[in-house]
């Protein structure tokens, strides 16, 4: 996470690296001087390996605020 403060037009940039989220997982809110960012995921993938076949589920929240 990188957060940049410009004092000058009084604005704040915040950098962050989610792998594997993709941008609708992702939801941020700015209330006041606070910013939050919540995640909201589930994920499903089948793998085929030869005679078997391999099901993966994940899914998870998070949320931060600032």
């Amino acid at each position: 996470m990188a957060l940049q403060w410009n004092s000058d037009a009084e604005t704040a940039t915040m950098t962050i690296e989610l792998p594997t989220l993709k941008q609708r997982d992702v939801n941020v809110k700015a209330h006041g001087k606070h910013l939050s960012i919540f995640l909201d995921f589930e994920r499903s993938e089948n793998h085929d390996k030869g005679e078997r076949m391999v099901r993966e589920h994940s899914c998870g929240k998070f949320s931060r605020t600032w």
